[in-house]
């Protein structure tokens, strides 16, 4: 992407149709107002030159001190490095209701059906800086569509949980291992979407249906039986007053050479951290333990598994994020620039994603 050019060259053409796809430079200067990261053109004269910078910034992989020169070059603004860290560390919220907005609109485009009623999947990745810098990017991934449909960034602090993005009513929610909270679980079924998440057998708090802890060594043994096991449970809170959550507790031995080098893990892991293995943390590495809210006459269990599977798509759209827009390495410890930069290469994600998603749609007869 050009985002310079010299002070006699007209303004790039890509970097005016990024701004047309953004709504406009009216429209987005007066976001950029309302979120106080641009207040009048003094220096920098329009929030879509700031634009500009923060992209040069952040996707652009240009340092501050470099940004700073190159700019002063090229006529856009000439001020200092520390400056634009000033500037850029009110832009956070900014950008990330640029981002919104790009997400409200695919919705629009289509009549507001964008994909509704599909599989969401749900993740999370650290982004590492300075010292001891880290923050969390949480995302939800929109199979079908093959794009992100909503987003979080938080400091490390704040937990892997469902609720931390949004789903739609008749979504499945799939996540992993560092998903099953009671809170967050009760928060996805009243938004009206279905579950599936993955767990250990010691993740939950699960009651079979005479209300007794579930004997996990027991399950284990009829599912080896029987090639599966499936059984409705309800999901508890060891501690504070929550309503019990009814769910489905589907377990499925794993391949035995997969079982084995589980299990390996497991007692790798335990000889690590110099404690014994549980018994049922060895005979649950054997296993694939699935909880979910989908019906089980849809869903069987054989199903499930094929479904939770397609988890895989979401942790390519990390690495695509982490190895193509480089957003693997924070380089800032200042929490609002480091959430400006985050969103700044968000923007730029859904930018190519709707670019691709068109590409996709052309037909080769339109002229």
């Amino acid at each position: 992407m050009q985002l310079f050019s010299s002070p006699d060259s007209p303004k790039p053409e890509t970097f005016a149709a990024l701004v047309d796809r953004l709504g406009g430079a009216e429209a987005i200067e007066a976001l950029a107002r309302r979120h106080s990261a641009f207040h009048r053109a003094r220096h920098i004269k329009s929030a879509a030159d700031l634009l500009r910078l923060i992209l040069a910034y952040a996707p652009g992989g240009r340092s501050l001190r470099k940004l700073a020169a190159e700019a002063a070059a090229s006529g856009v603004v000439d001020v200092s490095d520390v400056a634009l860290l000033m500037r850029f560390r009110r832009c956070g919220d900014w950008l990330i209701a640029l981002c919104e907005n790009l997400l409200a609109r695919r919705d629009a485009s289509a009549g507001g059906r964008a994909h509704k009623n599909g599989v969401r999947l749900i993740d999370g990745s650290r982004i590492e800086g300075p010292g001891k810098t880290c923050f969390r990017l949480h995302l939800c991934y929109d199979v079908a569509g093959q794009r992100i449909a909503d987003f979080a960034i938080t400091p490390l602090d704040k937990g892997e949980t469902l609720d931390r993005v949004g789903v739609q009513p008749g979504d499945i929610a799939i996540a992993d291992r560092g998903y099953p909270q009671p809170d967050g679980m009760r928060a996805t079924r009243d938004a009206g979407a279905d579950l599936l998440v993955r767990l250990t057998w010691n993740s939950l708090n699960l009651r079979d249906g005479a209300g007794e802890p579930v004997d996990w060594l027991a399950l284990f043994a009829k599912a080896d039986a029987a090639g599966h096991f499936d059984m409705p449970v309800t999901v508890h809170k060891a501690r504070g007053r929550f309503k019990p959550l009814p769910m489905r507790l589907v377990i499925t031995p794993k391949p035995p050479d997969i079982a084995e080098r589980a299990r390996d893990v497991a007692r790798h892991n335990a000889r690590k951290d110099q404690h014994d293995v549980d018994p049922r943390t060895l005979r649950a590495a054997g296993y694939m333990i699935l909880i979910t809210s989908l019906d089980a006459i849809a869903f069987p269990p054989q199903l499930l598994v094929r479904l939770y599977r397609v988890r895989w798509q979401i942790e390519l759209a990390f690495k695509r994020l982490k190895s193509i827009l480089r957003l693997d390495r924070l380089p800032a410890k200042d929490p609002g620039l480091v959430r400006a930069w985050i969103a700044a290469h968000l923007l730029l994600a859904l930018l190519i994603e709707d670019t691709t998603a068109e590409m996709a749609d052309f037909s080769p007869s339109e002229s």
